[in-house]
């Protein structure tokens, strides 16, 4: 709300301006013309005209002004690549509102990740809300846009970039963290648009080559085309397949053992070939206590495993002679995740599958 403040009282700013320079030059035709009237001959037809004539660029200035505002505002600007540094300080300006739409995001790579996390930390601190929407790694859509850039790893780089948010979200406190939101969509991916305050760069998915090479289009999200895409940016934010990243990082699950709750608590996991595969450190007592045959879990939000919703699961381990193999399995944590550091805090990773309860889908 501050940031949307300041926006606007540098809107109504600008308006103010306009206004004192026509009064300002109705001023000078008002003491030019009495001027006129108060002397003779030669002077006085000149102080008449130069009134007249400022009179004329003063309604010709509150006329024409607005119109050359709203055409510089239709203009699109063509830039042949992204800029990473040039955005990055116009993030770093923001007030408003920062807006990211991409499948996964390159401003989140290498060396321009550092600069680009800083300059939206300093944009939260102006009071600017920052939007991320990316696709979700693990849809149809990021494998076909894989095969369009191939050799480019689509669902590694988008895992990368989700992981790096995630970790710089929990680095912020709980007031500005309700301004930085990241969201994941599920869609073919169709535009992809950065956007600061009330400008945008947009493009376009080329086929062989990521869209950061390709030429962005600069406009003002006030032009049609601006419009369009805030509109399309919009529509996949809402979208009731879109989900917060919190739910891509964990799912909330509850231990049972003989309809007995033991533990809630938050897991990480991973989906493989239609498989939903826990990290089940977090109840490594409920599993030393009771064993993995006695224990069912019952999801917070349902998961999808062969194409069905589900809720309720049993568990099974996951060893090196399951299909697919331990080491597979945590190769895939470690993608989504990070490596476990073996000498660092915490327990190490216990693979676990979930196995969806038969009867909750009314089979024998």
């Amino acid at each position: 709300m501050r940031g949307w403040w300041r926006l606007t009282r540098a809107r109504l700013r600008r308006r103010a301006r306009r206004i004192v320079g026509v009064l300002a030059l109705l001023t000078v035709a008002a003491v030019l013309l009495v001027w006129a009237r108060l002397t003779r001959g030669f002077n006085s037809d000149l102080l008449l005209n130069i009134g007249a004539a400022v009179v004329m660029v003063a309604l010709s200035y509150a006329v024409f002004d607005p119109i050359f505002e709203e055409l510089r505002r239709s203009r699109v600007e063509e830039h042949p690549s992204f800029d990473h540094d040039e955005f990055s300080d116009h993030v770093a300006g923001a007030v408003d509102l920062v807006a990211v739409m991409d499948t996964g995001n390159h401003m989140l790579e290498g060396t321009s990740r550092g600069r680009f996390l800083t300059a939206v930390r300093t944009a939260l601190g102006n009071g600017a809300t920052v939007r991320v929407l990316l696709l979700d790694p693990d849809s149809a859509a990021a494998d076909q846009r894989a095969e369009e850039i191939r050799p480019v790893d689509v669902r590694r780089v988008i895992q990368d970039n989700l992981r790096h948010l995630n970790d710089f979200a929990g680095a912020l406190d709980a007031g500005t963290l309700t301004r930085f939101q990241v969201r994941i969509y599920d869609a073919s991916p169709s535009i992809q648009m950065f956007r600061w305050d009330d400008k945008a760069l947009i493009s376009f998915f080329p086929i062989g080559i990521r869209a950061s090479a390709a030429p962005h289009l600069e406009v003002y999200l006030s032009s049609p085309l601006g419009d369009f895409v805030q509109g399309r940016f919009d529509d996949l934010w809402r979208h009731p397949s879109t989900r917060p990243l919190s739910d891509y990082i964990t799912v909330p699950i509850t231990v049972f053992h003989e309809d007995t709750p033991l533990r809630n608590c938050g897991v990480h996991f991973v989906i493989v070939d239609g498989d939903c595969f826990i990290d089940g450190a977090p109840m490594v007592d409920q599993l030393t206590d009771h064993g993995t045959g006695s224990l069912e879990i019952v999801s917070g939000n349902p998961l999808t495993i062969d194409g069905r919703l589900g809720q309720t699961f049993r568990l099974a381990r996951v060893d090196g002679d399951s299909v697919p193999d331990r080491t597979a399995v945590l190769g895939m944590f470690d993608a989504k995740y990070g490596p476990r550091q073996v000498d660092g805090p915490g327990r190490a990773r216990l693979a676990m599958r979930l196995v969806p309860r038969r009867d909750e889908y009314g089979l024998t």
